[in-house]
């Protein structure tokens, strides 16, 4: 039996003014088939930058979590992209 997979990822950019309200509201549309948005919350950075913390809850299947991963990084204005958690749940 496959369990779940929940992961947390920072995305920041380097732009103190990107549009992070209008991503966390997009994100579920970008990420890949099988992969559920569970929650999207910006957090202050340093220097009035900010990130945007991601949430996501999918099968623990081979190759999944990279591909969400090459998705974070190909969004325009991303600069970072990182792991905060990965677990079984």
């Amino acid at each position: 039996m496959v369990g779940q997979v929940a992961t947390v990822h920072t995305l920041m950019s380097e732009d103190t003014e990107y549009n992070y309200e209008k991503l966390g509201k997009d994100m579920q549309s970008l990420v890949p088939a099988g992969v559920k948005v569970v929650r999207t919350e910006i957090q202050p950075l340093a220097f009035g930058l900010k990130m945007l913390e991601v949430t996501c809850i999918m099968l623990d299947g081979a190759g999944l979590i990279e591909e969400l991963e090459k998705v974070y990084s190909s969004i325009e204005g991303i600069s970072n992209v990182e792991v905060k958690e990965v677990g079984l749940i």
